[in-house]
């Protein structure tokens, strides 16, 4: 029977080349790629990505715009798609059932639109849906099991911020109140992990100040619970979750300040904050999507309300080291012969 001995200093050799991986992996893991531009730039407008193509509807362009186009990831292609039945600035979108809500919004003229339109992705087409009794611009709205949640908001451009919630049901096409927003905002963003979500940053007033508070609202309780704010307050940024974390990028510390290339990236199982790789483009009032586990951030403006309001698109790959780096460790070692 062979026996096989392993000193300390061969130890030492082998936990060196697992930090050589290690490092080596996390050097490429994560990192920003310019992608495609979108065809028309905007700012004010909401995103969302299903079935592997990104959607990108309505927004400002001078004025409120009815455009909808879809970004293919796997093309690198923009494609247009059938306009808003009603130009709108300020709406939040949400999937269903593989159906899109455009939800409230600004036409420009009235102080704000309770207006709901769904769209059908495999006609291409709109149908109108049972308004929300809350008219509103600048809120936030996630899906859950079947439900639409829209947070916030303003009422009109002048305000008041709203602390509004109410319920969605496509299937009833009705609308339910529900608890409200502890600390009313507008310009917040919105995710949804594990059946509970999480409102983050916004505004609670047009002046400001811009506010780092996250909360966190369980549907099935209709209760809310204050957790750990966002390092750096922000308005007007953006989230998605990826790899069971939510990316907060971009925004502005200020009311139509600067936008930030922040990333900060939060862990609702540990209710803990840590900073990430910033974006290539500082910006604000930009929007974002997952596919395959890539984040691509949309769009937005570089200061306040323009003048520069930008189609750019960038990729952000993720962190694979905890899976990749070890496997390509246990790999090497698998193959390592020992003599006696």
């Amino acid at each position: 029977m062979k026996k096989y001995t392993i000193s300390i200093f061969q130890l030492g050799w082998l936990f060196s080349i697992l930090s050589v991986f290690i490092f080596t992996n996390s050097v490429n893991a994560q990192e920003w790629a310019q992608k495609a531009d979108m065809i028309n730039p905007r700012l004010f407008f909401s995103v969302y990505a299903v079935d592997k193509e990104i959607y990108v509807i309505g927004g400002m362009l001078g004025a409120p715009i009815d455009s909808v186009e879809a970004y293919l990831p796997d093309t690198d292609k923009w494609v247009k798609k059938a306009s808003l039945p009603s130009a709108r600035a300020g709406v939040a979108t949400c999937e269903v059932d593989g159906k899109l809500y455009a939800i409230g919004g600004w036409d420009g003229q009235n102080p704000a639109l309770g207006t709901v339109e769904e769209y059908d992705p495999k006609t291409d087409t709109w149908t109108r849906k049972t308004e929300m009794p809350t008219p509103r611009s600048f809120f936030s709205a996630v899906a859950m099991e079947g439900k639409i949640y829209t947070f916030g908001g303003v009422a009109q451009n002048v305000g008041p911020v709203l602390s509004a919630v109410e319920e969605y049901d496509p299937k009833t096409d009705t609308w339910t109140q529900k608890t409200g927003m502890p600390n009313p905002r507008s310009g917040t963003a919105a995710a949804e992990f594990r059946n509970k979500i999480y409102l983050i940053g916004g505004v609670p007033s047009v002046q400001g100040p811009v506010a780092k508070t996250v909360e966190e609202y369980d549907p099935k309780t209709d209760t809310w619970t204050q957790k750990a704010d966002m390092p750096i307050p922000r308005t007007a940024l953006t989230v998605s979750v990826a790899n069971a974390k939510i990316y907060a990028i971009g925004g502005t510390s200020a009311v139509q300040g600067a936008g930030l290339a922040t990333v900060e990236v939060y862990d609702p199982l540990t209710d803990t904050w840590k900073k990430s790789i910033d974006m290539p483009t500082a910006r604000v009032f930009l929007g974002s999507g997952t596919v395959n586990s890539k984040i691509y951030a949309i769009g937005g403006v570089v200061e306040g309300l323009g003048p520069k309001i930008l189609p750019t698109v960038e990729e952000f790959t993720l962190d694979s080291l905890s899976v990749a780096a070890l496997d390509k460790f246990l790999t090497f070692w698998g193959n390592i012969k020992i003599e006696n």
